[in-house]
């Protein structure tokens, strides 16, 4: 009898801390949400901005200073129940859902990791009670990162309800879009780090063991071993050519802009070339082909402004030039490192300097920048062209 009521005793305080622990699970789950709440009011006024800056990826033509356009009936009124266009209103939205490119918000993100923490909390604490272990000491002696590791058993479908709660949308992310993001790209295993070039060497090296050009590259990033997926190895084996910039793409640089404007560089980038990038479009039409670009001798009245402009901005020469209509961030860093710069010296090498020169250039070879770190008073620029640099280069034995 004493042993009865002693078992039955211990059940009942085992179900009682079984019952503790749900409602703290429970609770902390409440805090979670009413935190998410908090930061989407907070964020609101934020929302409409982050889904016109969507639109690029899409193809879209970005117009400074544009509002989205509204019609006369609010969407949620023609998705309303009595709503007689509701049918129609609800075909036309998941046509959207699945023709818009809508990339994953940070928040988006952060609901993604925390969901999948939670999802392996259940599953963790659900063994270690079928065990008979306490589930509580169970999850603490576990540090957070264990918790986002596991990849099976996952309920996605749980995963992608959280993740589309997260935010103001009316983008509903599905379960298999959750679990490619995760598993493909957000999961801690995952080797985001730069790419070494012995990496990219192998990677190009495995990827020609496929004459044929049908790579495997899910074969390529396991045999590479490191944590690479397998679209980041292909991004990175697969070499892009290089774009030259000729007259004629000069000319087609200048025909795009006159189409997509300054704020449209992926658009203006496919109608230049297949070869040329983004930001290569954006560099080469300021720093050269804008017709707004001054390419004559500094006048006194401009080296008066770079003056005041690295006095008020320093070495921050986006902003300098801001200050000297027609110069470019590039023209004013150069103009003030060769000629303005009271620490920059101006006069004929000295035998010490050709010494030191000598002695950089042995030590980190033909990297000017680094090389011009080591001579106080000497630009990369000077330090290319000075006749001991030629010596150099001609007779490495010297």
């Amino acid at each position: 009898m004493a042993n009865s009521v002693k078992e039955l005793a211990q059940k009942t305080l085992q179900a009682n801390k079984d019952h503790q622990y749900a409602l703290k699970v429970y609770t902390e789950r409440l805090e979670a949400e009413l935190a998410t709440v908090d930061k989407l009011l907070t964020s609101a006024e934020w929302d409409e901005q982050d889904d016109e800056v969507d639109l690029d990826a899409g193809g879209f033509v970005l117009i400074p200073g544009s509002v989205k356009p509204s019609g006369p009936v609010a969407h949620s009124d023609l998705l309303s129940k009595d709503s007689p266009f509701r049918e129609d209103a609800i075909r036309r939205q998941k046509y959207l859902e699945l023709t818009t490119i809508h990339p994953m918000k940070n928040k988006e993100l952060e609901a993604l990791a925390e969901a999948v923490r939670t999802e392996n909390y259940r599953m963790h604490a659900y063994e270690a009670q079928r065990r008979g272990q306490n589930a509580l000491t169970s999850l603490n002696q576990q540090p957070q990162s264990y918790f986002e590791m596991n990849k099976e058993s996952i309920d996605w479908e749980g995963v992608a309800s959280k993740v589309s709660s997260s935010i103001s949308s009316y983008v509903q992310r599905s379960a298999q879009e959750c679990k490619i993001r995760w598993l493909g790209d957000r999961h801690p295993e995952i080797n985001h780090k730069p790419w070494l070039d012995t990496e990219v060497a192998q990677a190009i090296a495995l990827a020609a063991n496929y004459p044929d050009g049908r790579v495997n590259w899910v074969r390529v990033a396991e045999q590479l071993g490191t944590n690479r997926t397998a679209m980041d190895c292909m991004r990175n084996a697969v070499q892009r050519r290089n774009h030259v910039w000729t007259s004629g793409a000069d000319d087609r640089l200048l025909e795009a802009i006159k189409i997509y404007g300054i704020d449209n560089w992926l658009l203006v980038a496919r109608y230049v070339s297949e070869d040329a990038t983004a930001q290569q479009c954006q560099n080469r039409y300021h720093r050269t082909v804008t017709p707004d670009l001054a390419r004559g001798p500094w006048t006194d009245d401009e080296d008066a402004k770079l003056r005041r402009a690295v006095e008020a901005y320093g070495h921050s020469w986006l902003e300098v030039a801001s200050s000297i209509p027609g110069r470019s961030n590039e023209q004013c860093r150069d103009r003030w490192s060769e000629r303005l710069n009271p620490k920059v010296a101006k006069g004929k090498w000295t035998e010490e300097e050709g010494g030191k020169l000598m002695e950089a250039v042995a030590r980190v070879g033909e990297k000017w920048k680094e090389v011009s770190e080591c001579l106080n008073g000497r630009t990369d620029k000077m330090v290319g062209v000075c006749p001991v640099s030629f010596e150099l280069i001609a007779d490495p034995r010297l």
